[in-house]
């Protein structure tokens, strides 16, 4: 590997090192304000659910970026613990929809809270350009790990 490969690769090991990091903080920060004790994609489905009002288990895998099985182990959960209820479709028996309980609905403020606190604490002293500039970076790394390979 010649000099310019070789700096190049020890930037992307010192970028996925310091992402990891931040990720592993940000998911210790959403556990330390969590008062429901759920990991943060049980908060983004019920957010998800919230937002939608209701939504078909394959919608909301696509957009947890999850297998359907997936979502099926995390509504469980959630349905166990009384947040999500579990409806079949009237018009097709294998379409599950999903929908928040009254439950659901109650602890979905605190549940912003908290993605509000995690948020404002990971951005803080970024200025407006930092953010766009992390979000043109983050769009393009998604880019790179969605489109097919030539």
């Amino acid at each position: 590997m010649n000099e310019e490969a070789r700096s190049r690769y020890d930037l992307m090991k010192e970028l996925d090192e310091v992402f990891r990091e931040v990720r592993k903080l940000i998911m210790a920060e959403w556990n330390r304000n969590n008062i429901h004790g759920l990991n943060m994609t049980h908060g983004r489905m019920l957010i998800i659910i919230s937002e939608s009002g209701e939504i078909r288990s394959s919608e909301l895998a696509e957009k947890l970026s999850i297998t359907n099985g997936g979502v099926t182990g995390l509504a469980d959960r959630l349905i166990e613990l009384g947040f999500v209820k579990r409806e079949r479709s009237e018009q097709d028996r294998r379409a599950v929809r999903l929908m928040l309980t009254d439950e659901g609905k109650a602890i979905i403020g605190e549940m912003m809270k908290t993605r509000e606190r995690v948020m404002m604490k990971l951005f803080d002293n970024l200025t407006e350009e930092s953010m766009i500039t992390g979000i043109e970076l983050f769009r393009q790394m998604s880019r790179n790990m969605t489109e097919p390979e030539e």
